[in-house]
């Protein structure tokens, strides 16, 4: 089984799928499938086995023995299912046994927004940071992603040539992620609809030329040792964001400075984008076209906590409606009446 998995992996998907998903699908088989399965013959591993090892994961597949997340087990699931359907398919195997377990149901983890006092609080708490650049970067680049609903990844891979102050908007072409072994790596957008271009306010339009004369020259003071490389959003001596990094030195303690709520992360800022608009009313359709979404089903489903205050206009608009057409009928029933006794009865 080892060897079918890392063949499949190696030789079917890695040319197939961005590099951060492969390293993805590898580091889920590897965790969570080939330590019960690595040493089976393909054909010896049934249905009723493959239920209990994902039941039994959600009980005690975690590193500490404790469980894992039912989306991480329909994750390692899915990826060995796609390994033993290229078994199928090369004839190794009659049919996939993996088709016939069920997946455990999934539990929809509450997203946390901030309001938008909160969001201006962190942007402007975010300038204090103990550090010339991380301070004015970071301020900027919460306000950017709270404007504009980029993913981290998004946003991190920013360049200067994707915004054209101008016309008040920037294109999303690119996406920053970290491979293990390759470090920063520029890959496409995630999907076709992700390729967009986003309005921006003027407001950003304004922070962003004086960031950007701000960031020429601090770039120009290091000299040498800062690597420019176009980026928008960099470390202090101008290399791509490392995410982890990111994270553990400045946005976590940031959040704690001011207050937010736990559990809140930095793709918060995104759900958070998406929320506002929805609330003020924003059609849905522009709110998915800003976010890059697959599709407006993604999107609703997604916001589905903002659905049940998106029905209060419409019910006003119903009952206004529906109370003039009242009073209209109102108006003529004493004609009708006069005209054809009996039908207003």
């Amino acid at each position: 089984m080892r060897e079918w998995v890392h063949e499949c992996m190696t030789t079917m998907v890695k040319p197939r799928v961005r590099a951060r998903t492969y390293e993805k699908y590898v580091s889920s088989l590897k965790n969570y499938i080939l330590p019960a399965f690595g040493d089976m013959p393909l054909e010896a591993v049934t249905v009723e086995v493959l239920q209990r090892h994902f039941n039994g994961l959600l009980v005690h597949g975690g590193g500490k023995g404790t469980g894992i997340s039912p989306s991480t087990v329909r994750a390692a699931r899915r990826y060995f299912s796609m390994c033993l359907d290229e078994a199928v398919r090369a004839g190794k195997l009659a049919s996939n046994p993996v088709k016939m377990t069920r997946p455990p149901k999934l539990t929809k983890k509450e997203i946390v927004v901030l309001t938008k006092d909160e969001v201006d609080n962190l942007i402007d708490t975010a300038m204090e940071i103990d550090h010339p650049y991380m301070g004015r970067m970071m301020s900027e680049l919460i306000s950017l992603t709270a404007h504009t609903g980029l993913r981290q990844g998004e946003v991190f891979g920013l360049k200067w040539e994707d915004i054209d102050l101008d016309q008040a908007a920037l294109h999303v072409r690119r996406s920053l992620a970290h491979v293990v072994g390759q470090g920063a790596v520029f890959q496409a957008p995630k999907t076709m609809k992700s390729r967009r271009n986003v309005a921006l306010m003027p407001k950003d339009v304004e922070r962003l030329r004086a960031y950007q004369v701000w960031q020429r020259q601090y770039a120009d003071s290091l000299g040498n040792m800062f690597h420019w490389q176009d980026l928008v959003f960099t470390s202090p001596f101008g290399d791509p964001l490392s995410p982890t990094n990111f994270a553990r030195r400045y946005f976590h303690p940031l959040l704690k400075k001011c207050n937010i709520p736990e559990g809140f992360t930095f793709h918060g800022l995104r759900h958070t984008h998406a929320t506002l608009l929805l609330q003020m009313g924003v059609n849905p359709k522009v709110v998915q076209e800003r976010l890059g979404h697959s599709s407006i089903k993604v999107t609703m489903d997604t916001y589905s906590h903002v659905l049940p205050d998106m029905q209060r206009p419409a019910i006003d608009a119903l009952n206004k409606i529906f109370k003039e057409g009242f009073v209209f009928y109102g108006r003529f029933e004493g004609i009708i009446t006069a005209c054809w006794p009996g039908v207003a009865k």
